[in-house]
């Protein structure tokens, strides 16, 4: 028996872990002690053909084909996952509307044989057509209002404040009680002191209770409505102060001073460092998740050869992801504190811990979801696993980043996204919003976690199987490939041997 048909016969017999040894004293071997089959091989290689070489036809057809579907199914997720985000600003400039405006008119009576004009004025510039699309205001007057206070012994303001706090409405308008009359009185006494702003109409909102769709829609309507207000000052004051006459410097100051709506915001978005830890933090926290996991994939790895119990395999792996979100969130949360950023406005001391919590649970859902999800493509195709990281941020900051009552019904799933959650949950460290949802933000986050512990011992258990069972085929086929290469240099080079003794 020749030596090459003794060395296939060998290798046919050898056990999987045997072929992989043989496979590996094969790659390992160096150029200058390789056999002659070897570097006949290596010639070949180095010899190279010509892109366009009518031998790689058949190879450039399937390689054009492979580019053809990586940039169809890439196509396909670009625009079905951007899709997304830019539908959700579609016709948005129609659905201002929807946004729930407060206006209280304490301006309603007539003393002394004059018109509430101030108050009249305000009511109609809310009825026209384009009062109407910049918000959907609900108008009440001073009787109707002092009931609603009354039930609470509050006054007026502090109702109005109360509500805006407690998020029944975005905004306000409050017509100051008697205002066209005080007005009339400073002009005719030509008091310095009066302040026609502080005394007319004052705008509540909190910018704190979500930045961008404040500066984004309530604060542009508002100045809208302030536009058109303004456009119709020098009518109000004239109908007010028709029979006055105007006789000194301060009226005349008084009366040329343009009387703007009075800001009232108890909830400021004052700070800018805040867009880092507040909004961006969101994302971040999304694709650090997913960091995490091919960081420590190796090390997994290397514990599921150790031959550990199935069970304690399994308990290793859900201990050491909680792990990882708990140390990662706690350091997102340091540099949070390092740049010195207030986290003592609601909690006190205890503001840090909340934060820090509030992120771990939100990292530990973010995390748990990435971590399946990606176990599953890696074994279907492994390339997925950035698009759906890209679709599960886009599906999270969708409905977070811009008020519900602007976006379709459609993205109302928001409500039940982590994201969203912990976006609602982390305004109460540095603002002073309203608290009443933190138990739903919480109970929503804790559910994710509670769901996504069950199903993750069953998709870890499938990720072993099936990644070892496509190891196992890989090393095979390398090592049956490797055979026949050998196998076919070694019959070429006894070829070459004979024809140069036969010389």
């Amino acid at each position: 028996m020749s030596e090459p048909a003794a060395n296939s016969q060998y290798d046919t017999h050898l056990s999987p872990q045997q072929q992989q040894q043989q496979k590996h004293k094969y790659l390992s071997s160096s150029d200058s002690e390789a056999s002659p089959p070897t570097r006949n091989m290596v010639k070949k290689v180095n010899k190279g053909f010509s892109l366009f070489s009518r031998k790689l036809q058949t190879e450039r057809r399937k390689i054009a084909l492979k580019y053809f579907l990586n940039y169809l199914i890439m196509g396909v997720g670009v625009l079905a996952i951007f899709s997304i985000y830019w539908g959700s600003f579609y016709g948005i400039n129609g659905r201002i509307k929807n946004l729930k405006m407060l206006v209280v008119i304490e301006d309603d009576s007539i003393i002394n044989g004059l018109n509430p004009v101030f108050g009249d004025n305000l009511k109609e510039i809310l009825q026209t057509p384009e009062a109407k699309t910049k918000g959907n205001w609900k108008i009440y007057n001073s009787t109707e209002f002092a009931q609603i206070a009354s039930k609470s012994n509050r006054t007026a303001e502090q109702e109005i404040m109360h509500q805006i706090h407690h998020q029944k409405y975005w905004a306000s308008l409050h017509v100051m009680p008697n205002a066209s009359y005080n007005y009339f009185n400073a002009m005719s006494q030509g008091d310095a002191n009066y302040d026609p702003v502080k005394n007319t109409v004052h705008s509540i909102y909190e910018t704190g209770r979500d930045f961008n769709g404040m500066t984004q829609f309530v604060i542009p309507s508002i100045n809208g409505v302030e536009n058109i207000w303004l456009s119709r000052q020098p009518n109000m004051t004239f109908d007010i102060v028709r029979n006055v006459t105007i006789d000194s410097a301060v009226k005349s100051k008084l009366l040329a001073q343009p009387i703007r709506f009075e800001i009232v915001d108890p909830v400021p978005w004052n700070d800018p460092i805040l867009i880092g830890p507040f909004h961006d933090l969101q994302i971040y926290m999304t694709i650090l998740t997913l960091l995490q996991f091919e960081f420590f994939s190796p090390i997994h790895k290397e514990v599921s050869k150790l031959g550990l119990k199935r069970g304690h395999y399994m308990i290793y792996r859900f201990t050491a992801s909680i792990l990882s979100f708990f140390i990662l969130s706690l350091f997102c949360c340091l540099v949070t504190l390092a740049f010195q950023v207030d986290l003592t406005v609601t909690y006190g001391r205890a503001g840090f811990v909340v934060y820090w919590m509030i992120a771990f649970m939100t990292m530990w859902a973010l995390g748990s979801v990435n971590e399946i999800v990606a176990m599953l493509l890696i074994t279907f195709y492994p390339p997925l696993v950035q698009f759906w990281l890209l679709f599960w941020i886009i599906c999270n900051i969708t409905p977070t980043f811009t008020p519900m009552a602007v976006i379709p019904k459609f993205f109302r799933y928001g409500y039940a996204l982590p994201i969203h959650n912990s976006y609602e949950a982390t305004k109460t460290v540095f603002f002073r919003t309203y608290k009443a949802q933190l138990g739903r933000n919480f109970g929503i986050l804790a559910a994710w976690f509670a769901v996504l512990s069950i199903i993750f011992p069953i998709i870890v258990y499938y990720f072993i199987t099936t990644t070892n069972k496509t190891f196992e085929q890989q090393v095979c086929a390398v090592v049956h490939e490797r055979n026949q290469l050998e196998t076919e240099d070694y019959q070429e080079y006894d070829r070459n041997e004979k024809r140069t003794n036969n010389y």
